[in-house]
């Protein structure tokens, strides 16, 4: 049987992203700290418009792992949803400064 996490990055590719929250969520029981699973959901949670909890799952995960870029992409995507441009400027910089090849 496949893994929480591998049921929900399925469901994010088939565009199911109500789906896909849902079995992310269920994967942080297993393994809470797990940066890149709070990442998905934080896209998953832009996906459905949801961008407060996209926000706080990128600031998780930021908090969790400083030194990945896409931590810092899900906020700034958020953050530019929400209108806050400024804020999200600032972090796809850091996005970019950490991984100058994430187009």
């Amino acid at each position: 049987m496949a893994s929480f996490k591998d049921q929900g990055n399925a469901a994010f590719k088939n565009k199911d992203f109500a789906a896909a929250v849902d079995f992310y969520t269920q994967a942080l029981t297993e393994t809470p700290d797990e940066h890149t699973i709070l990442g998905n959901r934080a896209a998953a949670n832009h996906n459905l418009q949801k961008y407060k909890e996209a926000l706080l799952d990128a600031e998780k995960c930021i908090a969790i792992k400083p030194d990945w870029s896409k931590g810092f992409q899900r906020k700034a995507m958020a953050q530019q949803a929400m209108g806050d441009l400024d804020a999200a400027c600032e972090n796809y910089e850091k996005a970019c400064e950490l991984d100058p090849t994430n187009a």
